[in-house]
């Protein structure tokens, strides 16, 4: 059976848009589920468009009168829903979301902080969360919350966490880390200017940064020129053919020639890390023939030391030596004839001593 006011139906139909970031025409179609008589109160419906009002206050522009409006409506939204559902803890997220857009950062973070004690498995209150933290310059704990909501309820890297993550990082110093993350996000995502933008600007700061930094290494200079390079390509491609819904293409254009002025002061700081590093490399050839000579002497002492112990072993055996043979030599008896004509001759001497004495 057809029936073209059947709410599933449009319900898809406003999901697509809003997937498509068309928030216009996602916008019209659950309003036509709210107009209908059965779908007035319609909490799905009444939450869409919260969220339609939430992500078009953050379309840059200058009229205030709209972002108060638009953040009456989301709120008027949200409390509709509570109204009919006083748990419904995706109207209690969508008005902390709105109160933090006000300014409200303490009020929004105790709402997030009640809805993450109903149920821990909402990934928007996570998220929301590490907003709030971004806001009041905490941002190690921005960081952790963000790289705890990718481990628990994503598979495979998810490009908006992914982004957050790198601008908890860019705010909180970590460029390298912040670059990293980015890099992730546009391997998923290679079509997204965004990403692309964010990279150039954290690759155009981190070479500023490293260029700036007189114990850069030549390595880390050559590095940061050849990436400054990049990101000039990048700004100047996205001054032309970026999405001016998105960001602004004239600052991209100012990105671009900033790159520019970098860039023409990079022989400078090359040439400058070039003399650093060969001074390096010197000192430390220097030090090396330091260490080497030292070494030399060292097994020079050491075998002089050898020779000199090898030479008193030898004279002290030499000592023993003439020790033991002036000691055998001195232990020697003469050795005694006994033969017959040695006994016969004694005797008759001694008779004939005996025959005179008679």
């Amino acid at each position: 059976q057809i029936s073209n006011d059947d709410p599933d139906a449009w319900s898809l139909l406003g999901n697509l848009h809003l997937s498509k970031m068309e928030w216009g025409p996602a916008q019209k179609k659950f309003e036509r589920i709210l107009n209908t008589p059965s779908g007035s109160n319609d909490s799905y419906s009444l939450i869409a468009m919260g969220n339609v009002w939430l992500q078009t206050l953050h379309q840059p522009t200058k009229e205030k009168d709209k972002v108060k409006k638009y953040q009456d409506r989301a709120i008027s939204d949200f409390k509709t829903v509570l109204k009919n559902d006083p748990r419904n803890i995706w109207a209690a997220n969508g008005i902390g979301a709105v109160l933090a857009h006000k300014g409200c950062v303490q009020e929004a973070r105790d709402i997030f902080a009640q809805v993450r004690e109903a149920t821990a498995d909402f990934c928007d209150v996570w998220l929301n969360i590490g907003h709030v933290y971004v806001e009041q310059r905490q941002y190690n704990q921005a960081i952790q919350m963000y790289e705890n909501c990718l481990k628990q309820f994503f598979k495979y890297p998810n490009v908006e966490v992914l982004q957050y993550l790198a601008r908890a990082y860019y705010k909180a110093g970590k460029l390298k880390d912040a670059k990293t993350t980015l890099l992730k996000a546009r391997r998923v995502a290679p079509q997204d200017t965004v990403i692309l933008y964010n990279i150039a600007l954290v690759l155009q700061k981190l070479a500023s940064q490293l260029l700036r930094d007189e114990k850069s290494t030549l390595e880390e200079v050559l590095q940061a020129v050849h990436e400054l390079g990049i990101s000039h390509k990048y700004f100047q491609y996205l001054a032309v053919e970026g999405d001016k819904m998105k960001y602004d293409l004239a600052r991209a254009a100012i990105e671009a020639r900033q790159c520019q002025d970098l860039l023409s002061q990079a022989q400078y700081h090359v040439a400058r890390a070039k003399t650093i590093d060969e001074q390096e490399k010197e000192q430390r050839k220097k030090q090396q023939e330091e260490r080497e000579k030292f070494r030399r002497e060292q097994e020079e002492q050491v075998r002089i030391k050898e020779a000199e112990r090898r030479a008193q072993i030898e004279e002290k055996e030499k000592a023993r030596a003439g020790y033991m043979e002036k000691m055998q030599s001195r232990m020697k008896f003469d050795m005694i004839d006994d033969s017959p004509a040695a006994r016969k001759k004694g005797g008759g001497g001694g008779r004939r001593k005996r025959d005179d004495g008679e």
